[in-house]
């Protein structure tokens, strides 16, 4: 998100344009960090949750080949 401050004077409102800029970019910054996080985080449940599926449906192989050979 590039934000740039074209003239560097003060608003009728008394802020720097400059430092509201920074801010923005702090702003910025800060949203991008979380959602990168709360990316990692669902990946990281969807694979969690893949691998225990995976698991279970191995389980379920193994006893269904148990019981045919018990058959």
């Amino acid at each position: 998100m590039g934000i740039r401050a074209h003239n560097l004077e003060y608003s009728q409102y008394g802020i720097e344009k400059k430092e509201f800029a920074d801010s923005l970019q702090r702003i910025s910054d800060q949203l991008r960090w979380i959602d990168q996080k709360l990316q990692m985080k669902v990946e990281n449940k969807i694979t969690d949750s893949f691998y225990e599926q995976q698991h279970s449906i191995k389980r379920v192989q193994l006893i269904s080949n148990q019981l045919k050979t018990v058959q």
